[in-house]
């Protein structure tokens, strides 16, 4: 029996109504591609402090990052993949392969868990080789949304704030905005399995290091400002230079104002610098500038693995919906100031 097909009428219905959801969101994004048309090199990376005004009277502040279109970081399949990741809804479920993350199709969560629960993915995945002419060899995952978590609408004041304080404590803006965006967009009640927490995900050591009390009385993690200095700190004496020192340890270019050094260091931050190192120990030295992050997504060694690989991908997809959201409905934007 065809499961996209044959499973039963209403299914049949459901998985065609899908199928052209997934057709939409492609057409879509080459729409808007064409309508918004790539910066020319030589414009260079925009890092623009924008107050957005929305329709509502909201007031948006967000830092702008012109090089992850200038560079073509929004290009690249893994970016396109947690896009769609972290705008699609928890009811729903994205096919894709893995070893490219080449999306297929949006299909039903409740279809998934079903055919699951009756041991049949194996069969829809088989389908679904044949359907896109796959080669066998490649693995077909199916990825739930996560637009419940990733609430852009709700961040607020809070991105504006941790950018005024980053930059006062002399840390580049950029790291606030990519921490708040992938961590704890609207919330700062998230814990994690390691124990990480508040709007930052800092680890009680971390805290505790620089300052904030963490015991059994109180959590000073919940508070934004401190949170704010103890995740900045760890940026500037831990995170960025380590990130130089890899690099000058394993023959790597240095160029702590470019993009993918940042993202760099963004891994520093999330699987810590001894594990990064594990990685880019047996990176190729070809592996320059902007390959040196991309080559690093395919790399796995040690504890650095899938979600380790993933932080740089989701900083840069994260960025890129939260400027598309807040855009759709806009009066006006406004440059605060720009920094070189």
């Amino acid at each position: 029996m065809n499961l996209l097909f044959n499973i039963s009428k209403t299914t049949q219905t459901l998985l065609g109504a899908t199928f052209i959801l997934a057709v939409s969101c492609n057409s879509a994004s080459s729409s808007e591609a064409s309508k918004n048309s790539k910066p020319k090199p030589n414009d260079g990376c925009i890092r623009e402090i924008c107050t957005v005004r929305k329709s509502d009277g909201e007031k948006i502040c967000y830092f702008k990052v012109g090089c992850i279109r200038v560079d073509g970081w929004d290009t690249l399949p893994e970016v396109r993949f947690w896009r769609k990741i972290v705008a699609l809804s928890k009811d729903s479920v994205l096919a894709n392969i893995v070893e490219n993350r080449r999306l297929l199709v949006v299909l039903p969560k409740k279809l998934i868990d079903s055919l699951e629960k009756n041991n049949r993915l194996v069969q829809l995945k088989d389908e679904l080789r044949n359907r896109y002419k796959l080669d066998s060899s490649f693995h077909i995952r199916f990825t739930s949304g996560k637009s419940h978590f990733y609430r852009f609408d709700k961040i607020g004041g809070l991105m504006e704030r941790g950018i005024k304080l980053f930059d006062s404590f002399g840390v580049d803006p950029f790291y606030a905005q990519s921490v708040l965006l992938i961590e704890s967009p609207g919330s700062n009640k998230q814990k994690s399995i390691a124990g990480a927490y508040g709007n930052f995900q800092l680890m009680p050591f971390v805290a505790r290091k620089y300052g904030l009390r963490v015991d059994r009385y109180m959590d000073e993690r919940e508070n934004f400002d401190r949170s704010a200095y103890a995740a900045a700190m760890l940026i500037k004496e831990i995170c960025i230079p380590y990130a130089r020192k890899w690099c000058e340890t394993y023959g790597f270019e240095v160029d702590e104002s470019a993009l993918w050094f940042k993202l760099l260091a963004l891994h520093n931050y999330n699987a810590g610098a001894g594990t990064v190192r594990g990685a880019m120990a047996i990176l190729p030295k070809d592996a320059q500038g902007n390959d040196l992050i991309k080559t690093l997504w395919k790399t796995s060694v040690g504890y650095f693995k899938s979600e380790a690989q993933n932080y740089s991908q989701l900083a840069l997809a994260c960025y890129l919906e939260f400027e598309k959201q807040n855009m759709l409905h806009t009066e006006e934007t406004r440059v605060l100031y720009s920094k070189n």
